[in-house]
Formats: structure tokens, sequence, C-alpha cells
């Protein structure tokens, strides 16, 4: 085996100075033929947003050969802490061409020096951003920028005639909603006499633009009082609303998401809180809604790469209209539920990935005011084999693991797949790795690195850290078939190289910790590209190679691997086909010797249903939600309940995956009948959806209703449990309350609780309504009166 050289010319290479990761490195790069198609022809508006960097010396101007602009969308400043992370768009010049990494930098750089004097009110400076981290997101279509605008201003609106809040003890409280296909005219969301709707804000991220509208840097906003004026021309024709609000306007976006029956935001807004007024069930008027509609692009993408500023000015925006609501009805600091039923497989899952942590920095600063929840789902890939781990166990006589990767036939979009390692000052010396890649034919592939057109058949996990300014280290191999054209990227990077995280309390232990991660990223072509001109990656069993030297071990730590998920939804029709670890271990013990799908992992298979937890979902803030099924009819209660199959989880054991499911609500109503009920997009209608999108929002309508009655102590001791104990319900049995386990069924009382409460949490939420389904009471049922702060349920 070549030993990896400690001299690998990254010096005398260019380079990318603002850094970039290896997503941007792929779809501005050579994989930008595959790229999604919001990248084609939309390059005008390009999203990004920033990590700002230590401070250190500011970098000498470097000359820019392009003029840019940076443009802010809508920013919370009602902290007096500097963030660390800040969304934006850059303007490109007309008839510039975005096609590499390196026009790219350019872009940001030359967006950067542009503003180089702007400053925030207690914000962070542009002018750092020559020295940060970029993550650049899927662009902003022209139809949907308001071009003119340099910065959003205030919405007009009026507050509630009528709506006084705290007059008779209950709180002020918003539940926010980010998701696709708000329906915002819904009966459900409405007042108690239906002419009223309690949504207070609305903003489509990618509508055309409303002209003179100007409290939106890009989409289009609706207050309350758009909304009322609309339910009153239009009346119970909501699909002529939407037409002639402008809602339905996307065509850059795949299109309008309104036209359909139901969507996944208007289930998950349903239950979050939605009150029929049909079955008797009246609005709470001191519950007002936000709801951000984030681009379609955004659920279609298969990367994880085109969301980040997307969801961060989400989050602003959201604080942002909390502290309007407050001025507006002249209230405290309003209590805020935030729901967000999205989720991905990639990334670091430690809480470090930069969006994760943007959005705990966020929430840590308005706690600091008023009680802000995040309930986020867990995911529904437990049994998809995204999740891999590497032991030292795992590495034969040789020093070899292989990992056989398959990637299916007729695929239309991209295949990814992330290798992480352990990094602390015990770790092994990240020098002594190296990954290779072998074809379905056995073939090793050639991994040609551009700048020089050398080729070679692997790639050190190596990576300089001497250039401090250049940002985190990375190296970037193209993958190449046989007749030499380039199906691929491989890349090693070291990401968020020394930063101090957003959350750190600034204890000893915290102040200074190493955040970042050696990754390795392999980016196929789709196996059927769009463009049939293009070459496609073989379909079969690609087997990933890692070597090591003799003397390395991972000491307790593995190298955990996940791939990205490729969910073709059926609402897109993407092509995606989802890729997966094709271990034979694994396939032998699948099923049960019942013919059942297993649930449990065996020691012997690397790949692990364990640790398939959300991506999104592993922050420090986060109350993560699994979901549940009946296990005994839908009569039966909460004590026979059972997880959903799909519903994920993290690790077992202690790891960098320290993040736990904490609660779960039902998914499912049995293994019969698969999804929850709830509303579709027009009045009256009803959806079915399935997954743990549907049970996190049973959760936050719960903590909502809870936020409105509960005193201010017990919120507040529950803050430390991200309000987890402020939650109803039942609370599954220990296995010491038990007996041990046994090879009793599914719904047995002998089933292994420790493994229940590790996917299903430590409460389990019953829904408020689902028709056909009464619950019985159950032992250890909670649901007469919340826990207090003194007794948690975990």
């Amino acid at each position: 085996m070549m030993e990896p050289s400690q001299d690998d010319g990254l010096a005398d290479r260019p380079r990318v100075q603002a850094y970039l990761g290896p997503y941007e490195y792929w779809n501005f790069g050579v994989g930008r033929p595959y790229a999604f198609p919001a990248m084609h022809g939309n390059s005008r508006y390009i999203s990004a947003f920033a990590e700002f960097a230590e401070p250190i010396p500011a970098p000498e101007n470097v000359p820019s050969k392009v003029k840019a602009v940076a443009r802010l969308p809508t920013l919370w400043k009602g902290s007096p802490d500097r963030p660390k992370f800040l969304p934006f768009v850059v303007e490109s010049p007309a008839g510039y061409r975005l096609d590499s990494p390196q026009a790219l930098e350019e872009l940001l750089r030359s967006a950067s020096m542009e503003a180089r004097d702007q400053t925030l009110p207690n914000g962070p400076q542009l002018r750092d951003i020559p020295t940060s981290r970029f993550r650049v997101a899927l662009p902003v279509p022209s139809h949907a920028m308001h071009s003119e605008l340099s910065e959003p201003t205030d919405p007009d609106c009026e507050p509630e005639q009528g709506l006084r809040a705290g007059s008779d003890g209950q709180r002020l409280t918003v539940v926010a909603i980010i998701d696709d296909g708000i329906p915002f005219a819904h009966r459900n969301f409405r007042d108690a006499d239906g002419a009223h709707t309690r949504v207070e804000f609305c903003w489509l991220q990618s509508a055309d633009v409303r002209q003179g509208q100007t409290s939106v840097l890009f989409g289009r906003e609706y207050t309350r009082a758009d909304i009322n004026r609309a339910i009153a021309c239009f009346g119970d024709d909501e699909d002529h609303l939407y037409d002639a609000v402008g809602a339905t306007c996307a065509a850059g976006d795949f299109g309008s998401l309104l036209g359909h029956h139901t969507t996944h935001g208007s289930h998950v807004m349903n239950l979050a809180t939605g009150y029929d007024a049909a079955h008797g069930e009246e609005p709470p008027e001191h519950v007002r809604i936000i709801a951000v509609q984030l681009p379609n692009s955004v659920t279609m993408d298969t990367s994880g790469f085109g969301k980040d500023m997307y969801l961060l000015s989400a989050f602003h925006y959201i604080f942002h209209r909390a502290d309007v609501i407050k001025t507006m009805y002249g209230v405290p600091d309003p209590r805020l539920v935030i729901n967000f039923s999205y989720g991905s497989t990639g990334g670091r899952h430690d809480g470090g990935d930069e969006v994760e942590a943007a959005i705990d920095e966020l929430i840590q600063m308005r706690r600091r005011r008023a009680p802000t929840a995040l309930v986020l789902a867990a995911g529904n890939t437990f049994l998809d084999r995204l999740h891999l781990e590497v032991h030292d166990d795992d590495f034969d006589h040789d020093d070899v693991v292989m990992l056989p990767w398959r990637i299916q036939p007729n695929g239309r979009t991209p295949a990814y797949l992330e290798l992480w390692f352990y990094q602390d000052a015990g770790s092994p010396d990240p020098f002594t790795f190296s990954v290779e890649l072998r074809n379905p034919c056995g073939m090793i592939a050639c991994l040609r690195d551009d700048s020089s057109n050398q080729c070679q058949t692997s790639l050190p996990v190596e990576v300089h850290h001497s250039a401090r300014l250049l940002g985190d280290p990375i190296r970037v191999l193209s993958v190449l078939n046989p007749a030499g054209q380039v199906i691929g990227q491989i890349s090693a990077d070291f990401d968020r190289a020394d930063m101090t995280p957003a959350t750190s309390d600034g204890g000893a232990e915290d102040r200074h910790p190493k955040t970042g991660r050696r990754r390795v990223l392999v980016a196929m072509a789709p196996t059927e590209p769009h463009d049939d001109r293009l070459p496609g990656a073989d379909s079969g069993r690609w087997t990933v190679t890692i070597r090591r030297t003799t003397t390395t071990r991972l000491g307790g730590h593995p190298i955990h691997c996940w791939i990205q998920r490729s969910t073709d939804f059926e609402s897109f029709r993407s092509g995606s086909r989802q890729s997966y670890f094709d271990l034979d271990i694994y396939e032998e013990a699948r099923f049960t010797p019942q013919g059942d799908l297993a649930e449990t992992d065996i020691k012997t298979s690397r790949v692990k249903r364990f640790g398939s937890l959300n991506g999104l979902a592993t922050g420090r803030m986060s109350l993560v939600v699994g979901g549940y099924r009946l296990g005994a009819g839908l009569g039966s209660s909460l004590a026979c309940a059972q997880p959903a199959r799909y519903s994920a989880a993290g690790t077992l054991k202690p790891d960098w995956i320290k993040k736990i499911v904490g609660c779960s609500a039902m998914s499912d109503r049995s293994r019969a009948l698969p999804g929850t009920i709830s509303a579709g997009v027009r009045s009256g209608s009803r959806s079915f959806v399935q997954g743990t999108s549907a049970a996190a929002p049973i959760v936050a309508r719960q903590l909502v209703e809870t936020f409105v009655t509960a005193d201010d102590h017990a919120v507040k001791c529950a803050e430390a449990t991200n309000y987890l104990t402020l939650l109803c319900g039942y609370v599954p049995r220990s296995r010491e309350q038990a007996g041990q386990p046994d090879e009793g069924g599914p719904c047995s009382p002998h089933a292994d609780p420790e493994l229940i409460r590790a996917r299903l949490g430590t409460v389990l939420v019953p829904p408020h309504r689902q028709p056909g389904i009464e619950l019985r009471p159950c032992d250890h049922d909670t649901s007469a009166s919340p826990p207090g702060p003194e007794h948690p349920h975990d």
C-alpha cells in the first residue's frame, strides 16, 4: 500500500480562500451537469450562509474580477450577543458564469468586499466573511427575488380586535410551522366564527414577488390582514383564493403543491394547531400561528445541500415576527414552539453540523428572553440500511475493511456516501487511513487530481491545516470510469476545524473544544442521468475500501458511515432510487424466525439500525420525537404501543451520537392501518400521512397548549430537558419494572423495554383526536396532570 505523503502538493494548488465544503465542489464543479435541476439556469442569486471564525488578522484585499452584491434577509436582532452565523444572498452580475468552485469563491469574495463596511446592530460584520466558512445552497429563483430591496422592513400589521392575552391568566403563545404546501386560509386555522385567521404571518419562500412588498427579501409574505381580506372576498372557494393572492405562482419551483389534495405541510400544520369546528373543537385565541413554506427544491434535493440558508432564514423570520407579535399586542415575549418535520440522513450526527449549530445558537439566545421549544422528527430510516459502523474488529489481517454500497439502476439523482472519523486528542493519526473505490466489476476506480491531471488509486484521509485563512482543508479528486469519463467525486476534508461551538457555555471544558471531524464524501453520478449524453455511474454493488497502517487503532470510537436519502416523493417524481449498504450478513439476519422484519441489531453486522437518527435532530436544543403504532388493535392502550418499524433511533451505547429520542407520538394507527388522519389542503378534506413527521406535531400541539397555562417556574425548570418534562402521556416501564426480556412477540410484555425506550423515549404522547381510535387507560399513564419539574419522565 502506498503511504500517504506529508507533502500532498496542496500548497501549490489553486485554493478556495473562503472555505467551501465538498458538496459545493461537486455541485459547482464536476457534478454540475448532474446537479439538481434548480441549479441550472438559476445562478443570478445564490443563497448561502457564513460561519464566522474566531477573531484573526484581516486578510489583505485581493482584487476581484467580478462585482457582486450581498443581500440580507429578515434577521432577528433581539439578542445583545453577536451571532456566529449569517444567512445571506449573493447577487452575481448578469452573464457571470458560475461554473467552477473557483468562480464561486470569486463571487463570494467580491460580495463580502462590497459589503465590507456593513455592520448589523449587535450582529456579525460582513467584513469577516473572507476568513470564515461558507455553505452555499440552492439558488433563489429570479421570479422570487426582490432585486431592488436593500434590506427588508417590518410588516404593516394591526392586532386582532378584542384579543388581549394575559387578562385570564393565559399566556399568548406562538406555534411556528416550517414545512411545504402551507394552506394558510384553511378553516381549521381560523377562530371560532370562521371569519378571521389565527395565522399572523405566513412566508412562502419561493413564491413570485409581490410588487411593492418590502417585508421579505425573497418570496411573498401574507399577514393576518391579507388572509382575512382574502377569506372575506373568496369565501369557501379556496382554490380561487390561493390563485388570486399569488400563492400558487412558483413557476421556477416545480409548481405549487397547494393544487394537490393533500400536502405534507397541511397534514403537519393541522396536527400541530388545527381545530375543527365540525367536531366541536374550539380554537384557542391565545395561540397565534407563524408559518414558513420552504421551496419545493429543498424537499426534492437528495444531498441536504440546498436547505441551509432557507432554513436559517426561516428561524430568523419566526423569531423576528414573534417580536412583532409581542409589540403588536403589548404582551411579554410570547412563548414559542417550532415544529420542523424535515430531516436528512447525512451529516456529523453530533450537533456540530453548521445549520444545527446555527439553530442552537438562535434558540439559546431567545431562551434568555422567553421559553422556546424546537420539535423535530426522529426520521424514518430505521430499516433502510443507510448507517454503518466500522470498529477495530472489522479490519481484516491486512488492515482493510470493505463497505459494499448498492447503487440502484434507473436512478435519476446522484448518490452520496459520507464517512466520519472521530476526532479528539486521543484519536488515531488521520494520516494513517486511506480510501479507495471499486466498481461493480471489481476494478479499482481511477481517482484524478484535476489540477495536475494525475491519477491515483486511493485517497489519503489527510488534509493539512497550516494555512488558517484557507478555512477547513479539503482534498478533492474526480472518479473516472474505465473510459476516462468523470462519473463522481471523492474528497477528504476537516469539517469545522477548531471552531468553538456556538452553544458553548463558556466552562473550562467548553471554552475551546475541538469541533473538527475528518470526513470522506463519495458523490456518484446518477445511473440514468436526465441528459442521456452524460455518462452515468454503473449500477450494482460498489465497494468502498478503508485501509489503515498496522499500528492504527480507532480507540473505541468507530468510523460512522451514512448514505444520504434519495426518497422519490410522489409529489415531485424526481426519479430518485435509494442506494444502501448491501452486506450479506445483514441480509441473512434481516428477518426474524417467524418471518417478520427484524428490529434489533446483531453484533456481527456492520450495518446498524440504531444510529439512524435524523441528521438534523442531534442539536442540543431540540426535542426529538419518534413514532409509535398501537400494538393490539385500535382500542388498545399505549402500554401495548410499539415503535413504528421505520422510526429511527440514536445509538444504544456511548458514542459521539449522544442525542436520543426524547418522546414519541402516533405515526401509524396500527400495523394494518399506516399513517395518521389529518386535514388536506382544502377545508373539510382529509389526509393520510405516515412517518415521524406526523408524530412531531402531536407533541408540538401538547407543548403549545401547556405553554398557554403553565406557570413560569415549571416552564423554566423544564428548559434543561427541552421541555420534555412538561409532556403528559404513558411512561414506558424500565427493564427492572418489566423483568428481563425473552423471545416474546413484538407486543409481548417480555419485549426488551430498553430497546423500546431507546426508540420511543421516556413518554408516549397520545394524539388529540384520531377518528376510530379510543385509547384505553393504562398503568403509568400521567395524562391526568403534567409531571412537575422535580419528577421528570426520564
